[in-house]
Parts: structure tokens; sequence; C-alpha cells
């Protein structure tokens, strides 16, 4: 009797631990299919951050020119907005040195006028030839000196762009010194980008904006991206300025009715610039920005990216990914991408809101049914 419980007691045994085993298996299973695979949701790379200074577009100094004649007056007052064309100042013009050089212009065509009758009169005569060789040439210059006169005239007196005029100076101004300044109405940022981020944006890209001091929010657009980094510009600068002041050393007097047109065109063989281990800046400008800025406000730009960029979690061994569809089957995908310092970067393949598998098995197959975690 005693053996035969003993032998009941041990099948119950066996039949507990199998209860327990079969009850532990489920818990597992369940715990597995709970927890699932972890996936990762497609997104565009995040705004690249930038930070700059407003400035004008452009700011003109209009200096007292004796060349054109006497200063009298500001034809505008501080702080007046005028558009382009518009007369600023007022000077006591010299119309007998124009009319002198119009003279020479009137002198010199009819002397190439009476050329051309004598050649029609006599075609293979080599002197007049070159007689109306020697007055082509000097109708020419004398054009161009009444042409420089005017755009001396029109350079000194009139706006050379819509803007707000700033009066430096309207009374008892010396031959050269400044009278006011034109600062043009159009805004615009100055800022950098690293090379590391350098080709993720491009001219024409819209942006962010925001001043710093208020707050306030705008639109703007990236008009330029010098070509060459800051540091090969400004040692291009300082070789252009000692280039310049070597050729102003040289000049004599203006003649008569002309500006000074000498100038110097430097050409740097081998440019370098900036420490070799430091990354290269470029300079980017920002325009038509649709709130109002003053010159020298801090700006915080963001640029918004197209480029979809991916942990390394989601790629296969052989760089393809598992997409996730809403009956939570994967596909597997063929995607083509760039790896720049590091980053994967997609070229195509996916689009933002694809959710991919992370860490992906090796047995995972096309068409699989998964469970997802988040």
């Amino acid at each position: 009797m005693k053996k035969k419980w003993m032998w009941i007691i041990g099948i119950v045994a066996i039949i507990g631990l199998l209860a327990i085993a079969l009850i532990l298996r489920q818990v597992n299973s369940s715990s597995e299919d709970k927890d699932g695979y972890d996936t990762y949701k497609v997104e565009k790379e995040s705004p690249l951050n930038l930070e700059g200074k407003a400035s004008p577009h452009a700011v003109k100094t209009y200096n007292n020119n004796s060349q054109i004649g006497t200063y009298i007056s500001t034809q505008v007052d501080d702080g007046q907005t005028v558009k382009q064309g518009e007369p600023l100042i007022n000077y006591d013009v010299n119309n007998s040195k124009r009319q002198q050089l119009a003279n020479k212009v009137d002198e010199a065509q009819a002397s190439v006028n009476e050329d051309y009758r004598n050649i029609n009169q006599n075609p293979n005569n080599n002197d007049l030839q070159k007689k109306l060789t020697q007055d082509q040439s000097a109708l020419s210059e004398a054009q161009q000196q009444l042409s420089q006169y005017d755009k001396q005239v029109n350079d000194s007196v009139y706006a050379a762009f819509d803007g707000k005029v700033d009066i430096k100076n309207s009374e008892n101004v010396s031959d050269g010194q400044p009278i006011l300044q034109l600062v043009s109405k159009e805004p615009q940022i100055k800022t950098t980008v690293s090379e590391f981020d350098l080709e993720k944006i491009k001219e024409g890209d819209k942006v962010n904006v925001k001043i710093t001091s208020n707050g306030k929010t705008g639109k703007g657009e990236i008009k330029k991206i010098s070509e060459l980094p800051k540091s090969y510009e400004e040692q291009l600068g300082e070789s252009s300025g000692a280039s310049a002041a070597s050729a102003g050393a040289g000049e004599g007097d203006e003649g008569a009715g002309t500006a000074a047109t000498q100038s110097s065109n430097p050409v740097t063989s081998d440019p370098s610039g900036g420490n070799d281990s430091e990354s290269s800046k470029y300079t980017v400008i920002i325009g038509d920005l649709d709130i109002p800025v003053r010159a020298g406000y801090s700006m915080d730009v963001k640029v918004p990216l197209d480029s979809i960029k991916l942990p390394k979690s989601v790629l296969t061994k052989d760089n393809n990914v598992f997409v996730v569809n809403k009956d939570n089957k994967v596909e597997k995908r063929d995607i083509s991408i760039d790896k720049v310092n590091g980053e994967i970067f997609v070229r195509k393949g996916l689009k933002k809101g694809d959710t991919l598998i992370k860490n992906p098995k090796n047995t995972m197959n096309d068409g699989d049914k998964v469970e997802v975690s988040s």
C-alpha cells in the first residue's frame, strides 16, 4: 500500500512539473510577443540651426565731389525714405565743363564723318584709312570722358537704390568728406555654415528666421553661398588691399572732366588660408526677409532639411531595411544610401512616415508578420 502511494505522489509531481513548465513557456511566449520588435519612424533631418547678424543689403556713402561743382546743400532730410533715382544733394554743377566735353565729342564725330566722305571719294587712299582709325579712336575717348563725367554727376547726386537717408555732415563739408549715407531698405542676414553642413543647403532654400532680442519670427531665402571659405576670402582681401594701395600710390592727377580709372586686378596663385586642423566655414547671405529688421540685430536661422538620416540599427548586413505595413507584415526594401562623416543618409527608397524594424533578425524574411513594441 505504501509503495502504491509513492507511485501516485510521483505521478502527481511529474504532472505538476509539466504544468509549471507549460505555464512558464506560455508566460515567456506572451512576454516575447508583448515585447516584440522596436521600430524607427522615418523623419526628415532636424533643421540646420545658424546664427548671424542683420545688415543692410547695401550702404552707399555720398562724399563732397568738387569735380562736378560746388556743394550747396542736401535735398533730403535725415531719416527720409527715398526711391531710386531721386535727387539727394544740391550742387552748383559746372555746366561749362560738361559743355567742353560735349563739344569734343561733336568735333571728333565731325572728323569721322568727313573721313568717311573722303574715303568714299578715294577708297584706295591708305592715308585716309589711317586718319579714320585715329579719328575713331579720338571719338571713342571723347565719348568715354563725357560718359564718365555724367556718371560722376549721377553717382554723386541721385539715389542709387531705394533706402533711408542718414545725414552725416550737411554744412561746411570739405572736398571728399561724407555728406550722407543711403541705407538700403532690404535687410539681409550674414551667417556662416561649416563644411560638414554645406552640402545640405543650396541657394533658393526657404528658411525660418527669428530676432533674438524680441522673439519676432519670419521667413527668408538663401540668396548666396560663397564659393570660397572665409579664411580664403580674408587672405585674398588682404592681398587685394595691398595691391590697391600700391596702385594708388602711382596714380597722377585726374584729367579734365574724368575720374581716376586706374585700378588693380590682382591674381593670387595657389591661395590658401586657415588652420589645417580647423573645419572651414562658408559665408551665407539670407535675404527676402518678410519682417522689418534693424541693422545689427542678432538673428537665429533655421533651415528645414529634406534629407533623411537613419540609425545604423535599422540596416541589414546588405544595407536593406524591413518596412512594417499596417497589417504588421514586413517588406524587405532595397534602398540607396550615402555615408558621410559616419552618418547614414537615404538617397532613395524611403519616405517620411515609413516604419522600420530595428535590429532585424537574420532569419526575418519578406512578408513575415511581426509584433512591434514601439
